[in-house]
């Protein structure tokens, strides 16, 4: 016995409802899954673990929290400001909050804005890093470069890529001072 599908013997009006409510429910339900907080999964990723590995190279954080509470870090490579930004973390103490990624971010701010030209052309050449410019509140312009790494989820070696990933953000960050002429 064949059976029709129900939605074929709906009148237009009554179609239309469905369609609403069915990409309502899938927009609400998206939603909620980018708003997802770490449960806290052995390859979640927290603040103290990327001190450590921090320490382990050499370099020494300062931990504070983002606009959003979200923790950060601040440091400095090869003389130039960094920071990781933490997303989508659960609940606990700062430094211990299990996050599901992280982003590694260092900005320049320049007398005027790298050309689109240059900003494309580092976008094209570095797979990894993403660069764009940035109108700051004051006025100023800060070309920026940006590694985005997830970890909760991917049963990777957290020190292993965390280390994998610094090291082409620190060739992506050199690339990049040199593609716009930034010097201090």
């Amino acid at each position: 016995m064949r059976h029709r599908v129900a939605i074929t013997t709906m009148s237009a009006p009554a179609l239309m409802v469905f369609s609403f409510l069915a990409f309502a429910f899938l927009a609400f339900s998206f939603h909620d899954s980018v708003r997802a907080q770490s449960t806290g999964t052995p390859d979640s990723v927290n603040a103290q673990f990327i001190i450590g590995e921090l320490q382990k190279e050499g370099f020494i954080a300062r931990l504070d929290k983002d606009s959003d509470g979200e923790p950060r870090l601040s440091f400095k490579v090869d003389g130039y400001d960094w920071a990781i930004y933490f997303y989508a973390c659960g609940g606990g103490p700062n430094e211990t909050r299990p996050c599901i990624s992280y982003q590694f971010y260092s900005g320049y701010t320049l007398n005027k804005p790298a050309p689109l030209a240059t900003i494309n052309k580092s976008n094209t050449d570095k797979r990894y890093a993403r660069a764009y410019n940035f109108l700051q509140r004051d006025g100023k312009t800060s070309s920026r470069v940006e590694i985005d790494v997830i970890s909760e989820g991917t049963g990777a070696d957290r020190s292993g890529t965390f280390k994998i990933y610094f090291q082409k953000m620190k060739e992506a960050t050199q690339d990049f001072r040199k593609l716009i002429g930034f010097t201090d």
